[in-house]
């Protein structure tokens, strides 16, 4: 069934990770530009939706953690306080894996007349996120466009808040990830920060977050060895602008890989391992892949990682990226712009 022609007051919940929202972020401007009027309300992670706040002009973010919601996962008769909140959307949009029946049907019960769903990613993890996007929003009546997604980030405050060591050029690392398996060694990027560092001149900023809390003291001490900038626990709208103003991002399978690509850095060289880029690297013609030269890699069975340890990483030598860096650099690609890029 086809999305409404007219929509006032539109809902779209998506609760998840930063890397899922930034993939969806070419369908939710899709949605943006099929309803430029509406008053568009995202429910999820605050500070992950706002980011998107300005890029879709959004008139309210929702966390979708508080107990507001939850009636909707219940039994019986939804309360009085949820549907006064609910009353005024004629449409949603539910990104969720797999078709949430039961919250679809509640949100119906509360008086949203169209409730549609939208995959987020495939549980199988045969298929690129935006592959399914566009195939089911194509069906909801919604086009949409091929052009890399892109954040519009408030350009003020990040002089203030992050002052930046040198004149630079920066080069932004993130070593971590949601799974320590898809982690590159941390040795193998103290090799290549001190290279980038001493031979190409460059200013090196670490970041790190709570995914990063184990290996948060080595980074530390490897950075005050360099001499390096640290940013831990930093907001996220701060780490998007500071990316956007990076001449080189590197990092692995991670939000953080996303957000790069999403605030504009001008390279982004993603490291993968046991999972597969096909399906869960960044598109656009800014990134920029390295896959570890093991024979059974990728070897992810959906979002479970069997390897109890990164061995595949262990053989993406450090001179491998730093030939990777070096190469795009001077204006050539280590890997050719990715095939799915042509059907983006």
């Amino acid at each position: 069934m086809p999305f409404p022609q007219k929509v006032t007051d539109l809902l779209i919940w998506h609760r998840g990770a930063l890397g899922d929202l930034l993939l969806a972020g070419p369908a939710l401007m899709a949605i943006r530009h099929r309803y430029p009027r509406a008053r568009i309300t995202g429910v999820g992670h605050p500070e992950r939706w706002g980011l998107l706040s300005r890029t879709l002009a959004l008139t309210n973010v929702w966390d979708g953690e508080t107990a507001v919601w939850a009636d909707l996962y219940a039994a019986g008769p939804l309360g009085e306080n949820l549907i006064s909140l609910l009353s005024p959307f004629q449409a949603a949009l539910i990104f969720t894996p797999q078709p949430p029946a039961h919250l679809m049907e509640r949100l119906r019960q509360a008086g949203v007349a169209a409730v549609h769903w939208v995959p987020s990613f495939s549980p199988q993890c045969r298929e690129h996120p935006s592959t399914l996007q566009v195939r089911r929003l194509a069906e909801l009546g919604i086009p949409m466009a091929s052009k890399p997604f892109r954040l519009i980030l408030d350009s003020g405050g990040v002089e203030d808040n992050i002052p930046l060591p040198g004149g630079g050029p920066w080069a932004a690392v993130a070593p971590g990830s949601g799974h320590p398996c898809k982690n590159w060694p941390l040795s193998h990027y103290f090799q290549v920060t001190r290279a980038l560092a001493w031979q190409r001149g460059l200013s090196i900023i670490w970041l790190t977050g709570p995914a990063e809390e184990a290996m948060f003291p080595y980074v530390q001490a490897m950075a005050q060895a360099q001499g390096h900038l640290l940013l831990n626990r930093r907001p996220l709208l701060q780490v998007a602008q500071t990316l956007a103003r990076c001449a080189i991002y590197l990092g692995g399978d991670s939000g953080l890989t996303h957000l790069a690509a999403a605030a504009g850095a001008p390279k982004v060289l993603a490291l993968f391992g046991p999972t597969d880029p096909r399906i869960w690297a960044p598109r656009g013609k800014n990134v920029s892949i390295l896959q570890a030269p093991c024979l059974d890699a990728p070897c992810a069975r959906g979002r479970e990682i069997p390897c109890p340890e990164p061995r595949c990483f262990d053989d993406l030598s450090p001179e491998t990226v730093l030939v990777a860096v070096t190469e795009w650099g001077l204006g050539k690609n280590f890997w050719p712009a990715s095939p799915w890029d042509q059907n983006f």
